[in-house]
């Protein structure tokens, strides 16, 4: 809400795009930040129901507005979701510069729809162009436009029709020239579908003069979802929609609203686009305005301060310069009839975070109701074997070491074990491992009672500072009990192999069901983020996703092979390991432990 104190200059005009339109980097408009910038998280369940989801932000790009009311021709950078010569475009920019402007927010498209004269031919070409006609046919189409008529009379709201008009000419032309047995009867000239009318530029044009509000006010409100909704065809949704923006624009900042009636995914207007679209706001009551304000604000605060709910007096303290406690009072019950936020002991939750939490603790609580799995391993000699197996050359690291000691100790060690080596490397590590040399003065007592009760516990949560050890100790236990497996599953083919009495099948099952181990997963290491995955594999050697990988595959799952009879790639998980688990929000790793709970063999969460 700062941005919009400051001040603004209000550009409207002609939109002209530079002959090469060009991406500029994400840096370079580094104050054009939308508070909705992050890619909203969509459930599996929600993906599956079919409804429309968020698209990325259009990219920024350098254009030029030719402005009414100074005649000035300003350059300007920001989010442009469509460019063409033939819309007015309305923004709120920042002066940066004696000509220049970095545009605050999203633009509002104005169709030009006679084609601004007297250049009806030029942007008549452009248009076509954009549309993926070829160059061939636009000039035979003008040729014959100017043949029949006139350009002057060439608009937009007729250019379908004229279009369609001329193509079913030539087609006729061609057909005369065909032999008879050739010929095909043509469709009438209502029923001829365009190959252009499938492109965003022609279906963009035509919304705009059946539905301007949508071209005004939509990229401004929803920018994520603006061109799906476009490219989605649905003209009940866009009659939906031009209604909402004539008579309720506030149900647009609600996304349980916005699913209800639109089908349209995580979607909601900030209370920021609302404030840039003046005549909106002018639509709504008071108490509209103020329940708006008041979802934005505890978004807000919950999202900065990582809390998944507020006290009800703190956030009327920080509302009090904008509302009374009765406009307060009322507003929160508004918002709580329409199913947007609910109550708990004094504190107000946005009913999604009451949701996740509460879907958390139910899993949680599923877990440790399922039957025990307890690991039977000495993490004592799984310890003894981190250390054992430091690499010699490390003493050229001793001023690294000395730093940060848990860190670089346990991190070279696992890079010793490699799941990737073949032959009998691996088993001598294995006997390494299992003849290490126990010395308690060496051992962690912290690590060692985190390990414990990871093989005794079905939920473990381990805390502690950056480099102490909780990712190293983690893998190494399961790489540990994995290789150990891979060893008697390789001393069982060996006597398998070495008794003659046993039939060839029984080899060749065995070592089948070798294989197929080694594709499933069951300790399944994840992070927030792609590059903490990256990290995590590099530091384990084992296979590490992102919890939205995790998610999104059981949609692509679910829509595609669960046809084929294939299983979910992750149904044979036993143990989720979470790491860096401070930084996950509550909504995606509710989605992701309840898909496991339910489509897998979840036994153990370990969240680090």
């Amino acid at each position: 809400m700062a941005r919009l104190s400051q001040h603004l200059r209000e550009l409207q005009g002609p939109l002209l795009p530079p002959k090469d339109l060009v991406e500029l980097d994400e840096d370079y408009l580094k104050e054009d930040v939308e508070e909705d910038e992050d890619p909203v998280f969509v459930d599996a369940e929600e993906l599956c129901s079919g409804g429309v989801k968020a698209g990325n932000l259009p990219g920024q790009l350098r254009i030029f507005i030719s402005d009414e009311n100074t005649q000035e021709l300003c350059e300007v950078f920001g989010r442009f979701p469509i460019t063409g010569p033939w819309w007015r475009v309305k923004v709120q920019a920042k002066p940066v510069g004696s000509s220049s402007y970095h545009v605050q927010g999203f633009p509002s498209y104005f169709l030009q729809s006679d084609m601004s004269p007297p250049n009806q031919k030029h942007i008549c070409a452009l248009f076509l162009k954009e549309c993926q006609v070829s160059c061939d046919v636009i000039n035979k189409f003008l040729a014959w436009v100017n043949e029949v008529s006139s350009y002057k009379d060439l608009n937009f709201e007729t250019l379908r029709e004229t279009f369609r008009t001329f193509q079913m000419k030539n087609a006729r032309k061609h057909q005369k020239q065909s032999t008879p047995k050739v010929q095909e009867e043509l469709l009438p000239d209502h029923e001829m579908s365009l190959p252009l009318e499938n492109t965003i530029a022609f279906i963009s044009v035509m919304t705009a003069l059946q539905f301007p509000k949508i071209m005004e006010f939509l990229p401004v409100l929803l920018p994520r979802h603006f061109k799906r909704i476009l490219s989605s065809g649905s003209k009940e949704v866009l009659e939906k929609i031009e209604e909402i923006l004539g008579t309720h624009p506030w149900k647009l900042g609600f996304s349980k609203i916005t699913y209800r009636e639109l089908k349209l995914l995580r979607c909601e207007a900030s209370w920021l686009a609302f404030c840039q679209c003046r005549s909106l706001l002018q639509l709504m009551t008071d108490l509209e305005k103020n329940a708006l304000l008041i979802y934005s604000t505890l978004k807000r605060i919950c999202r900065e301060h990582g809390h998944t709910c507020v006290e009800e007096a703190d956030l009327t303290s920080t509302l009090s310069e904008h509302m009374s406690f009765h406009e307060v009072w009322e507003s929160l019950k508004f918002l709580k009839d329409i199913g947007m936020v609910t109550y708990e002991k004094a504190c107000v939750f946005p009913y999604d975070l009451y949701q996740a939490e509460r879907g958390i603790a139910s899993s949680i609580c599923d877990l440790m109701t399922r039957p025990p799995w307890h690991l039977h391993v000495d993490v004592r000699k799984v310890l003894a074997s981190i250390h054992t197996m430091k690499p010699e050359n490390s003493r050229s690291d001793d001023a690294l070491t000395e730093s940060k000691p848990d860190e670089t100790r346990l991190e070279n060690s696992v890079g010793v074990v490699d799941t990737q080596d073949s032959g009998d490397h691996i088993w001598d590590n294995v006997e390494n491992e299992i003849n290490a040399e126990i010395s308690e003065a060496q051992l962690d007592q912290d690590q060692v009672a985190a390990l414990e009760m990871i093989c005794s516990s079905a939920v473990t949560v381990i805390s502690g500072k950056g480099g102490c050890g909780k990712t190293t100790i983690v893998s190494h236990l399961f790489k540990h009990i994995e290789l150990l497996e891979e060893s008697e599953v390789k001393k069982a083919c060996e006597d398998f192999e070495q008794d003659q009495d046993v039939p060839e099948e029984w080899i060749t099952f065995t070592e089948q069901s070798q294989l197929e181990a080694d594709k499933v997963i069951e300790v399944l290491l994840t992070a927030p983020t792609g590059k903490a995955a990256g990290l995590l594999r590099q530091k384990t050697g084992l296979h590490a996703y992102t919890l939205c990988q995790v998610n999104y595959s059981f949609y692509l799952w679910k829509k595609k092979m669960m046809t084929k009879g294939k299983p979910w790639k992750f149904s044979s998980v036993r143990v989720l390991v979470v790491d860096e688990g401070s930084l996950v929000s509550v909504g995606i790793f509710k989605s992701v432990l309840n898909l496991l709970c339910e489509h897998s063999k979840l036994s153990k969460l370990i969240i680090l």
